[in-house]
């Protein structure tokens, strides 16, 4: 696979890390032009994925600014994935640095006084619960002027045969993910009928060892993670890296078949947080939705990524 030049896409990223934010995080500074991070509560608290984005951004000598955004979904309690992240969102990592100061500013407020700012559009990736971009389009209309594209890590493609029955970020505010897709605009939907086929081999791993400092925080991070999600997408030998392949979605957006289609969200009941057409609403936007991706040139855009 040819490999891309590198800052021609500038991005906002919304993040709750968790590890394969981090992991997304570190992909994203490589093939990207970052120019801040937002959090939300998700994987875990928005205190600990606040804390851990700006300790993954001064481990790697990255100095880009992060603000932390909402403390819970917008009408459900918050549910955690400390199963699989760990109890502070990167597994059993201990930092050498101290935490830094939660800033006071709403995320979706300095999100959009910087989108403004800009003299271009803008790609904006979520990959966590999107409680934030759903503030983000109800507060502010016009910030979809500013907004190349808004790529999300979510859900599953209607009709896709899937290999676990809801996507963590869709259920955690199946309400936030309503909001996004009848309000948003230039939508893309990356979600686990895809991800589940984009696997990282457990074997693999000790690759990131050759590429120093970054490459040791992510090898410690992925192996734990690895060991708790390994399975998922059908490989007992490998794992799923979620959120990494949306921001491929933007980098590389050829990796993938798109289909385009009219979403909603089941928001109650034992189907909370599924995705399906919308059987209305015709003024609803159209959402590119990942329908496919090229495996084999996806992992080499991945460990390039390192090359960088």
């Amino acid at each position: 696979m040819e490999v891309r030049p590198i800052g021609d896409n500038k991005v906002f990223l919304d993040m709750d890390p968790g590890i394969d934010d981090a992991l997304a995080l570190t992909v994203a500074l490589k093939r990207m032009n970052v120019l801040g991070i937002t959090t939300v509560a998700g994987n875990v608290s928005v205190d600990h994925t606040f804390q851990n984005a700006s300790h993954v951004l001064r481990h790697e000598g990255q100095h880009v600014p992060v603000i932390a955004g909402a403390k819970e979904p917008l009408f459900y309690p918050l549910l955690t994935a400390e199963h699989i992240h760990g109890s502070a969102g990167l597994g059993d990592y201990t930092w050498d640095t101290n935490d830094v100061p939660v800033p006071p500013d709403d995320a979706w407020v300095w999100l959009f006084e910087k989108l403004r700012q800009q003299l271009q559009p803008c790609h904006l990736i979520a990959t966590g619960p999107l409680t934030n971009i759903a503030l983000l389009l109800l507060a502010f209309p016009t910030v979809l002027n500013h907004l190349a594209s808004i790529t999300c890590m979510a859900g599953g493609m209607p009709g896709a045969k899937l290999d676990k029955a809801a996507e963590f970020n869709v259920f955690v505010d199946p309400h936030a993910a309503e909001a996004v897709f009848r309000y948003g605009d230039h939508l893309q939907m990356v979600g686990i009928n895809v991800t589940h086929r984009a696997l990282l081999p457990i074997a693999d791993l000790p690759k990131l060892k050759r590429y120093g400092r970054v490459g040791g925080l992510l090898f410690t991070l992925l192996s734990y993670y690895g060991n708790k999600s390994r399975g998922e997408g059908g490989d007992p030998n490998s794992f799923p890296v979620d959120d990494v392949v949306a921001v491929a979605a933007v980098d590389a957006p050829e990796l993938f078949t798109w289909k385009t289609m009219p979403l909603t969200v089941v928001l109650e009941g034992r189907l909370r947080g599924t995705v399906i057409l919308s059987p209305f609403d015709t003024n609803r936007p159209e959402v590119k939705v990942a329908s496919d991706i090229d495996v084999p040139d996806f992992l080499d855009w991945f460990w390039q990524s390192f090359e960088l």
